[in-house]
């Protein structure tokens, strides 16, 4: 009750400071009072507290979001007529937060954003900086796709961005699965870098892409080889690879004896209870799998013949397990089992029993050869992602 009377006085207060505002058309105050009168009001309602003020203020604050909006709009106009965008967008804000879809804001918001953009990204074009133009275009693209010819100027700039490169194939190995690693690479390389790399190209289809001594490209004896495969394919930059010490483990299982104690309770009469520590065996298995190889690259660039990256990287792939398995089968309460005698294991050398626990529940599998090869195939496939990044 003191809170209804204390929260009706407190409403009151508010329609009449929303009164005296409306009457006095002073907008964004009365709306400012308003919305506080409608949240106190609101507040109260969810304490089941019903409070009580002129309903004929909600018409008046209707007609008060009108006139703030319409005010507001005309400011709107008279500011993007007179290309004062930034300042165009604060009261852009101002309607949007009443009215989304008043008139056509929405249009005057992509101008008032767009146009300073579309502005700064003419000027980059014309002086050649193809890299901020596309930054700025990308912007524009991001608020609408078809602001005046601000998607062709964004594929212009994109395809001044764009550079392309050759990949080779490496030479063949004497290692058979090496040289499946190597065709695997290759072909999901080229795949990748026409899937992912939006502003560099792979040229395909050349009879270049198996030139001998490929690894050795740059060397000063290639000049000029790689000068005449440049101008014939157009290629800005040369990926050479090769993949070499192919190398995989299995551990197989290795159990070992151990020796663990099980808590039994046993009732002596009807008023004592013995407890116990019986030893029982079991065996902790570790088991481990690799697979990894060395992988070489270099990125070089065509026109310089100069080495923009190189790199040899042991790219590898491991799995463990350990577990622990009972002998013969245990039907009991695995909380009651420890790896030492409670009772004869001084208090300083005792330790929780839980991670030891959990080995009984452990992981048993390995992953296998197939998911650790796709593992490091995937590693290396971002590795080459990363380094074509750096042709620019």
């Amino acid at each position: 009750m003191k809170l209804k009377e204390v929260g009706q006085k407190h409403l009151s207060n508010l329609a009449s400071e929303f009164f005296r505002n409306y009457n006095t058309q002073q907008l964004e105050a009365s709306l400012e009072s308003f919305e506080k009168l409608k949240e106190f009001n609101t507040k109260s309602a969810k304490l089941g507290i019903e409070l009580d003020y002129p309903k004929t203020y909600d018409e008046d604050y209707q007609k008060s979001v009108e006139t703030y909006c319409l005010k507001n709009y005309n400011q709107v106009v008279l500011l993007v007529n007179q290309k004062k965008y930034p300042e165009a967008m604060s009261y852009i804000a101002k309607v949007q937060k009443y009215n989304t879809s008043y008139k056509n804001v929405k249009q005057l918001e992509i101008v008032a954003y767009c146009e300073p953009l579309y502005q700064s990204a003419i000027n980059n074009l014309e002086s050649k900086n193809y890299s901020g133009a596309l930054g700025i275009l990308s912007s524009i693209d991001r608020k609408t796709e078809n602001y005046k010819d601000s998607r062709d100027l964004l594929e212009l700039a994109s395809a001044q961005q764009t550079k392309s490169f050759i990949l080779f194939e490496p030479k063949n190995s004497n290692d058979k699965t090496e040289n499946e690693i190597q065709r695997y690479l290759f072909d999901n390389f080229s795949e990748t870098a026409v899937q992912k790399l939006s502003t560099i190209k792979i040229i395909n289809n050349t009879p270049f892409q198996n030139a001998p001594s490929t690894v050795d490209l740059n060397n000063n004896t290639n000049v000029d080889l790689i000068q005449a495969i440049r101008k014939a394919t157009a290629a800005d930059y040369f990926y050479v690879f090769d993949v070499l010490n192919k190398y995989e483990y299995n551990s197989g299982l290795k159990k070992t004896n151990s020796k663990g104690f099980e808590e039994i309770q046993r009732r002596i009469n009807d008023s004592t209870v013995v407890t116990e520590y019986n030893a029982f065996y079991y065996y902790l298995v570790k088991a481990q799998r690799s697979f990894s190889y060395d992988f070489k690259y270099k990125l070089i660039n065509a026109y310089t013949n100069q080495i923009v990256s190189s790199k040899t990287q042991n790219m590898k792939s491991a799995d463990d397990i350990e577990y622990q398995e009972f002998t013969k089968k245990f039907t009991g309460n695995i909380n009651k089992l420890y790896p030492y005698n409670p009772q004869q294991t001084v208090g300083t050398l005792q330790y929780s029993p839980r991670t030891w626990r959990n080995l009984f529940s452990a992981r048993t599998t390995l992953k296998s050869a197939e998911e650790l090869k796709n593992d490091v195939y995937n590693q290396n496939i971002n590795l080459f992602l990363n380094t074509a990044n750096t042709m620019k």
